[in-house]
């Protein structure tokens, strides 16, 4: 690592926990400690996590304690996660419903960071989560970008269609040397813009939605000014298929790494090998469901997940409304984390 590396990652990174009052640098060291656990640990640590999860869940959670007492549950009754499916799946609908009702009774506002989903495919899903689950969110996606070849203190462009951004938000980009683009609109003025910019800047990193990336992608194919090729690109935000994937590369000269997320469930990222997606499983439980609920190991099912963090505004058994194909084979990484051949995403997109 070079010395802006060290000192971003040593120094810059543990200051910023400090004035944010967050733990991103200590969860990142967990992480990177973790990553070559067994299954038998990764099912140990989600189980004890699991139990603070529903305890908590029960006494200061409205709609989780009026759910247990509807069905004569008690939270002792859950005491790892194959004793999940006794806990009914909630969906979008379900949270926006009963809004008041998922808020924990016990934690303190400082403690809180208001989030919401992309509402890429509908609208937007606003709810809470704490400090400590939001730093293993970000330690969790940075340990994704390590394995990929990035290093805290690269320099990275987010091209994004959200164009606001808060005060902190651009603090924390400015010491992290990200340079945020807004992808809108979607033209050849400015897409011109953002590969001089990119040029000028000389990022290692890109990070974009699949789709404004394709069409930037083809422009650049027709410039021959712009030649600036980043280490790796990582696309998010919808499903990234093979000829999308193929285009950006050959455009940009580097390989494409996807990844995935949503409100209550551990980032994805594409192994290293690219020949698969790895879940961080420290972060969320993971379950792969078919049309009937019963769990799959081998196949394509509907993602449910458990946020382990989220104190706040738990996440249990959440309907994703993704697909997903998993594979219960050993990955050639040699790591033992919920190995996902692809993801599909919304059922109407294959």
């Amino acid at each position: 690592m070079s010395f802006c590396n060290v000192m971003t990652e040593k120094v810059v990174l543990p200051i910023s926990d400090f004035a944010t009052r967050q733990s991103v640098s200590e969860k990142l060291k967990f992480l990177l400690k973790s990553k070559f656990w067994s299954r038998d640990q990764i099912d140990d640590f989600q189980n004890r996590r699991l139990i603070r999860l529903i305890q908590h869940a029960y006494n200061t959670v409205p709609f989780y304690r009026n759910l247990f007492n509807q069905l004569d549950l008690n939270p002792s009754d859950i005491q790892s996660k194959d004793s999940l499916y006794k806990i009914p799946i909630i969906n979008k609908s379900i949270i926006k419903g009963n809004k008041d009702l998922f808020i924990a009774s016990n934690i303190s506002g400082k403690e809180i960071i208001k989030k919401s989903s992309s509402g890429s495919t509908g609208e937007p899903l606003f709810y809470i989560t704490t400090k400590d689950a939001y730093s293993m969110n970000i330690a969790a996606n940075l340990r994704g970008w390590y394995e990929m070849g990035y290093r805290l203190g690269d320099k990275f462009v987010k091209l994004s269609q959200n164009g606001r951004i808060s005060r902190i938000k651009r603090w924390q980009d400015s010491i992290t040397r990200n340079l945020y683009i807004k992808a809108d609109p979607l033209d050849e003025e400015n897409f011109k813009n953002i590969l001089f910019r990119i040029e000028v800047f000389k990022p290692k990193v890109i990070r974009c939605y699949p789709d404004p990336l394709l069409f930037l992608a083809r422009y650049k194919q027709k410039d021959p000014e712009f030649t600036h090729s980043p280490l790796f690109i990582n696309t998010t935000g919808n499903t990234l298929h093979p000829e999308t994937r193929k285009e950006i590369e050959e455009s940009f000269k580097c390989k494409v790494y996807d990844s995935y997320s949503s409100e209550g469930n551990s980032c994805v990222f594409e192994c290293q090998t690219q020949e698969c997606y790895h879940s961080a499983e420290e972060y969320g439980i993971s379950e792969v469901i078919d049309d009937s609920g019963n769990k799959i190991i081998k196949g394509i099912g509907k993602l449910i997940t458990t946020d382990l963090w989220n104190l706040a505004h738990p996440f249990i058994r959440y309907d994703t409304q993704d697909y997903v194909e998993v594979d219960n084979s050993t990955c050639n990484c040699g790591r033992s984390h919920l190995k996902i051949k692809r993801i599909l995403g919304r059922n109407n997109e294959g």
